[in-house]
């Protein structure tokens, strides 16, 4: 549920992004979402916590966003072995969304240095930011988190 939860809070940002002179009624975004097949719970979770992360201020926040990224962060040669071009790219992406911070980042790569010994897909990598950005720590278990990936159990077991 969290990775959909991300993935929301991802749309919107990007919706806000794009639309910052019309925003469409949380209504309709919502029958959006729905649409897409997203269920009340996420959406509900998606809004609340967008809402608390910018103290009830999302216009403020969202006109603040650049419209180009001011950097990007280049993966040393190890971090290249952990982390799938794909994932980086999502990362990278929430980096330049705002959606994480450059701590946040540091600390996504960290636990998939330690939790990943082949290289971090992108559905790794999104338990992995969903357990950071969402704050529940004891998320991180390599069991459930990699279990329907047989080959990634077997190395590790």
């Amino acid at each position: 549920m969290r990775n959909r939860i991300l993935e929301i809070v991802v749309l919107l940002i990007d919706y806000f992004r794009e639309h910052q002179d019309h925003f469409m009624n949380v209504e309709d975004l919502s029958t959006t979402l729905k649409a897409r097949g997203y269920t009340d719970s996420e959406i509900s979770s998606a809004y609340s916590w967008l809402l608390e992360r910018y103290d009830d201020a999302p216009e403020r926040y969202f006109s603040d966003i650049p419209e180009f990224p001011t950097f990007n962060r280049v993966l040393s040669e190890s971090e290249r072995y952990v982390v799938s071009p794909e994932a980086h790219g999502f990362l990278l992406k929430l980096l330049n969304l705002a959606v994480i911070d450059n701590e946040q980042f540091e600390t996504i790569l960290e636990r998939a240095g330690v939790v990943a010994s082949l290289p971090l897909t992108l559905d790794q990598a999104k338990m992995i930011v969903s357990s950071v950005i969402f704050r529940d720590l004891e998320g991180i278990d390599r069991i459930s988190m990699f279990d329907a990936e047989s080959d990634f159990l077997s190395i590790i077991n």
